[in-house]
């Protein structure tokens, strides 16, 4: 059984809207796993996912991802996680204000690990600041669009959308690993 290494109830809904057209299922488990300080998101899903698989031994995949500001330097890259912990969605709102560059980058990362493989899958989405806070959850999802409608992140998690659009990595590793099953 592929096994999904979250609690985040946000990233298991994106990834069955992702895997269940593809016709692929997984359950999810929560694991106490150290998240490396790097800039490399990359490297940080890696560690983990290898983390894991020491643990459970069995096929899994982790996700992880950041969110890079332009304006801001690419600021704060792979620590959102935290940042969504220290800064509410005004101080968010707060911060952009004096740019008038809103853009803001989700850079998403997905690593696969099984007894033979070690595979990532990345995409990235552009999307902007938005001058309200919209909806529930994490902060920056409350005052952060992707889409063109204008409704934040967190509004289309809540509807049970996909803020992104067409997820990329969740094609791309869906058609590999169909492509790698017996």
């Amino acid at each position: 059984m592929l096994t999904y290494i979250t609690e985040n109830k946000d990233k298991i809904l994106l990834a069955k809207n992702g895997l269940d057209p593809l016709g692929i299922t997984f359950q999810t488990i929560e694991l106490d796993l150290i998240e490396i300080q790097s800039e490399s998101i990359e490297e940080i899903a890696r560690h983990k996912a290898i983390q894991a698989f020491e643990i459970i031994k069995e096929p899994l995949f982790v996700t992880d991802h950041g969110w890079s500001i332009p304006s801001l330097h690419g600021f704060p890259g792979p620590y959102m996680k935290y940042i969504n912990r220290w800064f509410d969605p005004q101080d968010f709102l707060s911060l952009m204000s004096r740019h008038k560059d809103k853009t803001i980058i989700n850079n998403d990362t997905l690593c696969y690990i099984d007894k033979h493989h070690v595979q990532i899958f990345t995409t990235q989405h552009k999307g902007r600041f938005i001058s309200q806070v919209q909806g529930e959850g994490f902060s920056a999802n409350r005052v952060v669009t992707m889409t063109n409608d204008g409704k934040s992140v967190a509004e289309h998690v809540q509807a049970g959308n996909n803020p992104f659009g067409d997820n990329g990595y969740w094609k791309q590793f869906g058609k590999w690993y169909k492509s790698v099953q017996h």
